[in-house]
């Protein structure tokens, strides 16, 4: 009888599998390094996604709430996941006016958009004050939209042309968010929103 060692045949069977053993010592475990990084990675990547129609969200720069890129685009669009330290789900696809609009909102300084701007969040978004833009909590009596689906925001660089269009949040219809701020804008809901009426 030949030793073991140089039987041909397990010599086929054991070298393959020392070797996939050495170059593949097996996936981490989730939570740690890489397995990790890429599952949320796909998740941020998909909720950025579902914030406008797959025909500009497939095509645009994905970012993360950190600001880094998870994917290049190539039509000038910016798309960001849901934030999940917030209520509600409220992932967004801004243009350029929008970008430069969200970094003053975020630093407490006055846009200077120029052009027309357009961001889509078709999966609604967090609870938010209809008139104060830096409001953590509704006070009595105050305007806070609840509930909202799928909208579109728009920015219009003369907000005088803004005055004909209603600021209350339950009027059925589009409406003025922040009027009277720097930061006002229209709302245009998609989905049906509850009106004063359907609330009492």
């Amino acid at each position: 009888m030949r030793p073991i060692s140089s039987s041909p045949l397990l010599l086929l069977i054991i070298i393959p599998v020392l070797t996939l053993m050495v170059m593949w010592p097996g996936e981490p475990a989730f939570g740690e390094g890489g397995a990790r990084r890429d599952v949320i990675r796909h998740a941020a990547t998909n909720t950025a996604e579902s914030a406008a129609p797959a025909s500009l969200s497939a095509h645009a720069t994905l970012m993360d709430l950190e600001g880094n890129v998870l994917r290049n685009g190539t039509n000038g669009w910016i798309c960001m996941p849901d934030n999940p330290d917030t209520a509600g789900t409220d992932p967004m696809c801004l243009d350029e006016s929008w970008a430069g609009f969200g970094a003053a909102l975020k630093n407490k300084t006055a846009p200077t958009y120029t052009q027309v701007g357009i961001a889509y969040m078709l999966q609604g978004d967090r609870a938010v004050s209809n008139t104060d833009p830096f409001a953590k909590e509704p006070k009595p009596g105050e305007d806070w939209v609840e509930g909202l689906g799928a909208h579109i925001m728009v920015l219009v660089p003369d907000q005088a042309s803004l005055k004909n269009i209603p600021t209350d949040s339950k009027n059925g219809g589009p409406w003025i968010m922040w009027a009277g701020t720097p930061y006002a804008h229209i709302m245009i809901p998609i989905d049906s929103y509850p009106t004063k009426s359907s609330r009492n």
